[in-house]
């Protein structure tokens, strides 16, 4: 890491220990307050509102506050006396709130258009987004931030903006049950119950997180894994083939992939999956490949697909397995000392993934409650 990226990493943690231990406090965090009232409040209230501006903002207060000299306004290196604002906020910004599970967005707050083709972002500029208040607001708080005399003023703005994302994080804060040694048929139906519930978003990443959680424990465990490691779980919206991987979950070794998982969500396996499947590994060195969905196999396409899959396995030398996810579960239980590390796991990720909310902790909590 450069040391313009470690003292922009520094302040970062700076202003986060500082925010989170004033979160809870009713006192005014700034001695100087009422003279920078104005300049907070508009920092704190961008701060409240889900928009890529406020990851764009604390990228940007933080490097004026670390080179008083630099226009952040000019937030490109196109612009005059600009500086590619986007480079620090991938490499620094982004990380950071990933590792402290505050809100951002997915690799850089700059893609998102209004930011992206945004000029010089000077005080008369009508910036226009969704919501509108969000694009006024962005403008005067950076143009408050650009021409502050006083670097007081844009550290006491960067804690109210850093504040404010603690507190939308902590709303979806819940304490999770972790239940232990568990049979494995109430396990199955836990996790079933979990899948089933009726949430208003992401309900297709639960089986996902599930089937990881299960290749993190079976990894270390069994031979036929011995020298390859698990992939990294990509985000929901990244499409497998723009995310460069051959599936939802990958294992690779030397960085090429030997296995992979692709999860249906709601809908049985058909064997037009099955060909779509076969055509994403024909070129790949996967050995395995699993379609498995929520819903089975559709059971008028069983034949259909065993002739496909054995066809491929003579010709390409990959296995395509096709099954419930329930049931892969159920199998792999069967192959730990207990069901406590799977469902320890499953939680850590439910309550830690950026593609799960409040909803889908709640539900967990609930059911448990009723084992």
């Amino acid at each position: 890491m450069s040391k313009a990226f470690e003292e922009l990493n520094e302040l970062l943690e700076q202003l986060y220990k500082e925010a989170e231990s004033l979160v809870n406090e009713e006192t005014e965090f700034c001695e100087d307050f009422e003279l920078f009232s104005n300049q907070i409040s508009k920092a704190r209230e961008l701060a409240k509102i889900k928009h890529a501006s406020r990851g764009a903002a604390l990228t940007l207060l933080s490097y004026k506050y670390l080179n008083p000299d630099q226009d952040i306004r000019a937030h490109k290196e196109e612009y005059a006396n600009g500086f590619s604002a986007r480079t620090f906020d991938t490499k620094v910004t982004i990380p950071f709130l990933i590792e402290h599970s505050l809100p951002r967005n997915v690799e850089s707050h700059w893609l998102t258009q209004t930011l992206s083709f945004a000029p010089p972002l000077l005080r008369e500029l009508q910036l226009k987004t969704v919501p509108k208040s969000c694009g006024p607001l962005l403008v005067q708080v950076i143009n408050d931030a650009n021409d502050a005399m006083n670097p007081k003023i844009i550290y006491c703005m960067m804690i109210g903006i850093m504040m404010e994302l603690i507190l939308v994080r902590n709303k979806d804060k819940v304490v999770m049950t972790r239940p232990k040694n568990l049979p494995i048929d109430t396990v199955k139906s836990l996790i079933h119950r979990h899948f089933n519930h009726k949430y208003k978003n992401n309900a297709p990443r639960l089986p996902q997180l599930a089937i990881y959680s299960i290749y993190k424990c079976i990894l270390g465990k069994m031979l036929r894994f011995e020298g390859q490691k698990l992939e990294n779980i990509q985000r929901m919206k990244s499409a497998d083939r723009k995310a460069g991987t051959v599936g939802d979950i990958v294992v690779s070794m030397n960085k090429r992939p030997i296995e992979a998982v692709e999860i249906k969500f709601g809908k049985s396996i058909a064997i037009m999956d099955v060909s779509e499947a076969i055509e994403k590994v024909r070129a790949e060195s996967v050995s395995r490949y699993y379609l498995l969905s929520t819903h089975g196999v559709l059971s008028d396409d069983i034949e259909l697909i065993n002739k496909k899959k054995s066809d491929f396995l003579k010709q390409n030398g990959c296995e395509i397995i096709v099954n419930g996810v329930i049931d892969t579960i159920g199998y792999y239980l069967r192959l730990l000392p207990n069901t406590t590390e799977f469902l320890s796991e499953y939680v850590d990720l439910v309550e830690i993934d950026e593609d799960t909310g409040y909803e889908h902790r709640v539900s967990w909590n609930d059911i448990c409650r009723e084992i």
